[in-house]
């Protein structure tokens, strides 16, 4: 009894040692974030960067390995972790880094000054580090650096400047600064400031590297929706309103769902037989595509004769999109609706409703669908980026939406786990986007994807849908729908056809209405040429057969799939998916990091949209795609997106590794 007694004691006196240890690992974490304590001292031993601290008589370091770099969005982040060293006298001091503090202002300045407009009312963009700015000449001629929501919405806009573009004019900057002062420094530690857990930039203009040093966590993110408070909001969400009050106010749409989830289940249990090719022939020399035009009359017959007249602006990755809708909402006189799949709650989303929420109080009519499942799902999420040690996170973006302002806000609900997959935005019914971007930090920064902007006839059809769905989300559910659509006024056309305007077929899914499917799989079918596709998730066995036997027709096949997935069920199909596509010619390459596009080229006919190759997607959801044969805008999207990203991808050449299960994980994705 007294051994264990002895036992017990000694536990405690361990684990309050490491308390206290812990407790003071993380207030020297928070006061380095803080610039609480200021470096004494900066240089390089080998790869690694050393930094030390003088505090109240100890000395102690962080370091990190310059090895070590991971991006994320524009910035490249390198682990600033804390180390124990035994004998700093013994290391190489020779090679010093500058410490640059308070002087960072001054060289920032001395940076942006020449891009400042010289014509009030212009600005330029600019993206410093993963922040989006604008550098603006106000009405009075005065010359001011603000935040893209805060810039004021008549501002034009003559010049942007990337984030790497913006780290090499500082780079230069310091060069001039350094050569002034006659010293031959190279490498620097530059303050950041307001930047969460990143203390530091480290600088070598020798090199042009540029990387930011980021702490380890040291604070959880603070949330509004509490761990019970989830639990109970999953249980209400799924299965009292999106099945029971779905039930009430939408029935004919519940038992429709619920019809189309059990045929596509057995039409996905039951695939033909994706058969290997004996042998693998060489691509077709004669350069001979597809006959569009008797393509473009098949798809009028058994696809959809909703052809509208567009222009079209191609948006790839957030830091093209993401500014350009910030801007046409600031922009907006009339409306700003969306109807969006994911809206997070984490820092970016929160300033994209801040926006929706001050044009509403001023008078524009903000109105805003969201998944309702993925609304509870993503409150118990963390942002994926850091976020600083104040942000709270709120329980649900629609009640943010909602909160001091005159937005609207309104949930899609899932009745039998089926979904709203689409994301459309619409400013003053004239200009609207679609394609594979929700709203949200990854979609921002991180995540490879694509969208659309839009202006012309095809704006107007997509007004209408909207107005249909909203209808359909509040209480009235089907039989607001139906009403809308029987005896609603006909609105204004806003949209007139112009001169240089393409044609843009509107394809769907919907359930037991497989558009977007049938036309896609017809069109590798007729293919001769070429197929390109990048997509995210690709576990429908009818398309793997199709894209074989293309192959088999000596048509050039390739497959863009993300080296990174966010659901980690579907990169072990896509692994299993590529090896077959592998084993029979097709070219399969991996992108260097989460991929996210929804896109296509068949010969010369492009389709984009929000569409996985995956049964929900492609047979139950609801979904929208567009298909576009015009020349040039399929030459963009080949140069653009294509074959630049073949070249930032790894292609595969041998078959990868994969476990027996994952015959067993195939199975499950073919009814994902």
């Amino acid at each position: 009894m007294r051994k264990l007694r002895l036992l017990v004691c000694v536990f405690l006196c361990f684990s309050l040692g490491a308390c206290v240890h812990n407790a003071r690992k993380q207030e020297a974490l928070r006061r380095v974030a803080a610039h609480e304590v200021e470096p004494a001292d900066a240089f390089l031993s080998g790869h690694t960067l050393y930094i030390q601290y003088d505090y109240q008589g100890e000395s102690f370091f962080f370091t990190a390995d310059l090895t070590a770099a991971k991006s994320e969005g524009n910035v490249d982040i390198v682990p600033l972790l804390p180390r124990l060293v035994r004998n700093p006298e013994k290391l190489d001091h020779s090679r010093r880094v500058v410490i640059v503090g308070r002087e960072w202002t001054d060289v920032l300045r001395r940076t942006i000054e020449p891009l400042i407009p010289p014509k009030q009312g212009q600005g330029v963009l600019l993206f410093i580090q993963n922040y989006e700015t604008v550098l603006l000449r106000r009405a009075d001629g005065t010359p001011d650096l603000v935040q893209l929501k805060d810039a004021p919405g008549d501002i034009e806009i003559v010049g942007h400047i990337e984030a790497r573009q913006f780290d090499v004019l500082v780079s230069e900057q310091l060069k001039k600064m350094v050569a002034a002062t006659g010293e031959p420094y190279t490498r620097f530690l530059l303050r950041l400031d307001g930047v969460p857990a990143s203390p530091f930039i480290y600088l070598d203009t020798a090199k042009n590297a540029n990387v930011q040093l980021q702490l380890p966590d040291y604070y959880e993110v603070k949330k509004e929706m509490t761990s019970l408070g989830f639990s109970t909001a999953f249980v209400y969400s799924f299965f009292v309103k999106s099945h029971l009050f779905s039930t009430l106010k939408a029935p004919f749409t519940t038992v429709h769902r619920l019809a189309a989830f059990g045929t596509s289940t057995v039409y996905a249990a039951l695939p033909p037989h994706a058969w290997d090719l004996k042998e693998v022939p060489p691509l077709n020399a004669s350069g001979e595509e597809m006959d569009l035009a008797d393509f473009n009359r098949w798809l009028d017959k058994k696809i959809s004769r909703q052809n509208y007249k567009a222009f079209v602006t191609l948006l790839i990755d957030g830091e093209e999109f993401f500014p350009h809708f910030m801007l046409a909402m600031q922009r907006a006189q009339e409306s700003i609706f969306t109807n969006v799949y994911i809206f997070m709650a984490d820092p970016y989303g929160l300033s994209i409703a801040d926006v929706m929420k001050a044009r509403a109080n001023e008078g524009i009519d903000v109105r805003v669908i969201v998944d309702e499942l993925n609304t509870v799902l993503n409150s118990g999420k963390n942002p994926e980026l850091k976020t600083s040690e104040t942000f709270i996170m709120p329980k649900y973006i629609t009640s943010y939406l909602r909160k001091d302002s005159k937005a609207k806000a309104r949930t899609h609900l899932n009745p039998w786990g089926t979904f709203d997959h689409s994301k459309v935005y619409i400013i003053d019914r004239k200009l609207a986007y679609t394609g594979g971007m929700n709203i949200g930090q990854e979609y921002r920064y991180t995540w490879h994807d694509m969208m659309v902007a839009l202006q012309g006839p095809v704006v107007g059809r997509l007004v209408k849908t909207f107005y249909e769905n909203w209808s359909f989300t509040g209480w009235g559910g089907d039989y607001a729908a139906a009403y809308r659509k029987l005896f609603s006024k006909r609105q204004r056309e806003a949209n007139r056809e112009a001169p240089g305007m393409i044609d843009v077929r509107l394809m769907y899914t919907k359930p037991n209405d497989s558009e977007i499917f049938d036309a896609q799989r017809e069109a590798i079918r007729r293919a001769k040429k070429r197929i390109y596709i990048q997509n995210a998730y690709f576990s429908d066995d009818r398309i793997i057969k199709e894209l074989i036997d293309a192959r088999g027709r000596g048509v050039d096949v390739r497959v863009i799939l993300p080296g990174e997935n966010d659901v980690g069920i579907m990169d072990v199909n896509n692994r299993a998916m590529a090896n077959k596509l592998l084993k029979n010619g097709v070219r399969v390459y991996f992108y260097n990091g989460m991929s996210h596009v929804k896109a296509a080229v068949y010969d010369g006919w492009a389709v984009i949209g929000t569409a996985n190759f995956d049964k929900m997607s492609l047979y139950i959801n609801k979904e929208m795609s567009l298909g576009i044969s015009d020349p040039a805008f399929v030459a963009e999207l080949t140069e653009r997106l294509f074959e630049k990203d073949f070249q930032n991808s790894k292609e595969l050449t041998e078959p990868l590794d994969i476990a027996w299960t994952s015959v067993i994980v195939t199975a499950l994705t073919n009814q994902m």
